[in-house]
């Protein structure tokens, strides 16, 4: 009897070492992989010795790499028209003659001839869209090369690109129409189109998180000397489902939120919309103007707000910068001393062009880095929440942006 008790005692006091040590390696492979950014299963490749001279014994290119934060990996003419977008961490530059797609070393992975008078590129998961903006043509690239190419009758005016969708906007040849809405699949078929012949429609975009079955479409509606936005949901078949007409504003722009919703920004006004095309909130601004928005985490809206008096009384710029909840109310706001012409977004991480400066915010208004260029900023684009592309007249960037960092690298 006696010696049953020892060996259970025995059996549980394994047992309890057995979990100890699954926890230390747990941790230890946690540690290892957040703070170092080593695979714990290498260390099981390599053994003690060879964790010990990845951790120990770094050679100088290492260093380098490690204090590298900011990296020219491109060089442009000033008087040359480029157009950016992302895929993946690549970088993605198109030119009049040209679609380049660089990593962030600044190495090429792609180059690919094209002729254009107005580039435009815009990604969608690991997929480029290609279009000319004063032009006929436009493509798909998949895999770093051209999976299809078309050339159309009408002059392109926008374009944009989904998991299902390819959206333009045509300069309408038909007499008495102004526009055409035209929707292509994914493999470039068309499947439908629409004529407009009383307005203006400058941006189309399908966004899937919100309505697969949708496409959002943003509008002039030009009368006399006034002009007034208009924005509208169109089914596949381009039957409208619903529209929203400005208030003496034009609609800026639109981008999903989490729990089928749309956020939606004017010159002066900003609302979210649900999957049922009711307005869910809307906050207007008296003596302000808009002038870029995006949403952080799919969660937050974040808008930049020019005061209009200031301005117009001491002929200098002061935005705010106002970041909301998904119910509408504000949750934090500070002021910057220049005007925003861009707010970038990607998960957790938003960039806000300020002039020749860029901060990178956090959801809660936190300033997580800033990087100041040597003239005015064009544009950012993010390729994930810490690294951003930086466009300048002349130059492009890559930065790696010290976002807010997690408990372990987990929560």
């Amino acid at each position: 009897m006696g010696s049953e008790n020892t060996n259970n005692t025995k059996g549980f006091s394994l047992l309890k070492l057995a979990l100890f040590l699954l926890i230390v390696i747990i941790v230890a492979g946690v540690t290892l992989y957040s703070f170092l950014d080593i695979n714990p299963l290498d260390v099981l490749k390599e053994g003690v010795t060879g964790l010990y001279n990845r951790i120990f014994t770094v050679g100088s290119s290492e260093i380098d790499t490690l204090k590298e934060t900011v990296k020219t990996v491109a060089t442009i003419d000033k008087s040359e028209n480029i157009h950016c977008t992302t895929v993946s961490n690549n970088l993605v530059v198109a030119s009049i003659s040209s679609v380049k797609i660089v990593d962030p070393d600044g190495m090429e992975k792609a180059y690919i001839p094209v002729s254009l008078k107005k580039p435009f590129v815009q990604s969608y998961l690991d997929d480029t869209l290609v279009a000319d903006l004063a032009g006929h043509y436009f493509a798909l690239i998949m895999n770093n090369r051209i999976a299809w190419e078309k050339n159309i009758d009408e002059i392109i005016v926008n374009a944009s690109i989904s998991d299902t969708w390819i959206l333009l906007i045509t300069e309408s040849e038909q007499s008495g129409y102004k526009r055409t809405i035209r929707a292509y699949s994914r493999d470039g078929q068309e499947i439908s189109f629409r004529t407009v012949s009383n307005y203006y429609p400058f941006a189309i975009m399908n966004y899937p998180e919100f309505n697969k079955a949708s496409f959002a479409v943003s509008s002039i509606e030009v009368s006399g000397l006034e002009a007034n936005g208009l924005f509208e949901f169109l089914d596949p078949s381009m039957n409208q489902k619903a529209s929203i007409k400005g208030k003496s504003e034009i609609f800026g722009g639109s981008f999903p939120m989490a729990e089928e919703r749309l956020f939606v920004y004017g010159e002066n006004s900003i609302m979210a919309i649900d999957n049922g095309f009711r307005t869910v909130w809307e906050n207007n601004f008296d003596g302000f103007s808009i002038t870029a928005a995006n949403v952080i985490r799919g969660k937050f809206p974040v808008v930049a707000l020019l005061n209009s008096e200031v301005l117009s009384r001491d002929r200098r710029h002061l935005t705010t910068l106002k970041i909301y909840n998904d119910n509408g109310t504000e949750k934090t706001h500070f002021d910057i001393d220049a005007k925003v012409t861009g707010i970038s977004s990607k998960k957790k991480t938003a960039a806000i062009i300020a002039e020749s400066e860029v901060l990178f915010i956090n959801e809660d208004g936190q300033i997580m880095d800033r990087y100041t260029a040597k003239s005015d900023v064009k544009g950012v684009y993010l390729a994930s929440d810490d690294i951003a592309y930086v466009v300048t007249a002349d130059t492009i960037s890559r930065v790696k942006v010290k976002v807010t960092q997690k408990f372990l690298g987990i929560f």
